[in-house]
């Protein structure tokens, strides 16, 4: 609405602040002015836009890393390698790991035979105590009618007390082994969580975007091994000034020009990141695409491959590792392509 306000006094200037003329004058300015057109001043919507330039990126970029400290035995993805979820990518040496989890499962065996010998022996003492305290029952009857002497009153009695604390020392040992039955499964359960620690997966469906680590290396907890991108979301990511950001609010949909497709696409604003840069003072603004077009387009990306070849059939060549059935290769034209070129349609 600006430039409409600023275009209508601008008029208004030119036509208002004309003083009165002689008649001379005015016969002179009513002559014919030739191909001349005028229009009627009035306010307008006019679209305010602005552009700002940034980079497409994966929804989830992931830094694959291992838990354990072990040697990397394996690696079975490449830069470039389209793996599914749930897929091993990185497999490190467990021997060690291995012989913890069988010991914690040979110490939780031993205490479950030990929990059932002492099962075994709370049965025995409480049938040792009720036989004892039946029988000094029946000596406090005797006792009464002089039947037994004090002496042999006395023995029975020492005897149930006996059989009495037999039956609470036996019951206290099971629950002692039982709490220690619980440690060796927790024991258990951590030798198994870090061996789990020694395979590395896919956590999802993504592609192979750096390889650092080879086998035979060390890993370390936090110190990458595979760098792998989600496939099928990508986002835009832009930098918009401070002074533009209010005009920018999340669910907005938003016209997107990308050189590398060659297409314009309709995107939808997922984020607003509310911290700004200190130095640039810019916000960044995530702006979710459609997937179809920019994995069609990743799919013409050139990119470098390295393979090992076997023997020679006439025009073909046998490829015995670094390509997988269905990929598309080059055949003309190699010497005028590089890296990162784009095949045509």
């Amino acid at each position: 609405m600006k430039p409409a306000r600023l275009f209508v006094i601008f008029l208004f200037l030119l036509f208002g602040c004309s003083k009165e003329k002689g008649p001379a004058q005015d016969q002179r300015e009513a002559k014919p002015l030739g191909e001349v057109k005028a229009e009627v001043i009035q306010p307008m919507p006019v679209e305010d836009f602005f552009e700002a330039v940034g980079t497409v990126v994966s929804r989830r970029t992931v830094g694959l890393s291992s838990k354990a400290v072990g040697t990397v035995v394996s690696i079975s993805a490449k830069e470039g390698d389209r793996v599914s979820k749930g897929k091993i990518l990185v497999e490190i040496d467990s021997r060690d790991l291995q012989a913890e989890l069988q010991g914690a499962e040979a110490a939780l065996e031993e205490m479950e035979g030990a929990i059932k010998a002492a099962e075994s022996g709370v049965v025995a003492a409480k049938g040792q105590r009720d036989l004892a305290h039946a029988t000094f029952k029946r000596y406090e009857s005797l006792i009464a009618r002089g039947s037994v002497t004090p002496q042999e009153y006395d023995e029975v009695r020492a005897k149930y007390t006996v059989a009495e604390a037999e039956t609470v020392r036996a019951e206290e040992n099971l629950r002692a082994l039982k709490a220690k039955r619980e440690q060796a499964k927790a024991k258990l359960s951590y030798a198994k969580t870090l061996l789990s620690y020694t395979t590395i997966v896919s956590p999802f469906d993504a592609v192979v975007t750096a390889k650092i680590a080879e086998a035979g290396m060390l890993a370390v907890p936090g110190s990458p091994l595979l760098t792998v991108e989600e496939v099928g979301y990508y986002r835009l990511e832009v930098q918009v000034g401070e002074s533009r950001i209010a005009q920018v609010r999340p669910g907005k949909t938003v016209p997107v020009s990308i050189d590398a497709i060659e297409k314009e696409l309709s995107g939808n604003v997922a984020e607003v990141v509310p911290a700004a840069d200190p130095k640039s003072r810019t916000f960044t603004v995530k702006i979710a695409l459609p997937s179809d077009s920019l994995m069609r387009y990743q799919e013409r990306v050139i990119r470098y491959r390295l393979v090992k070849t076997g023997k020679e059939h006439g025009d073909r060549i046998e490829i015995l590792s670094g390509l997988n059935a269905g990929e598309r290769v080059v055949v003309k034209g190699v010497e005028r392509v590089s890296e990162g070129n784009r095949l045509p349609s």
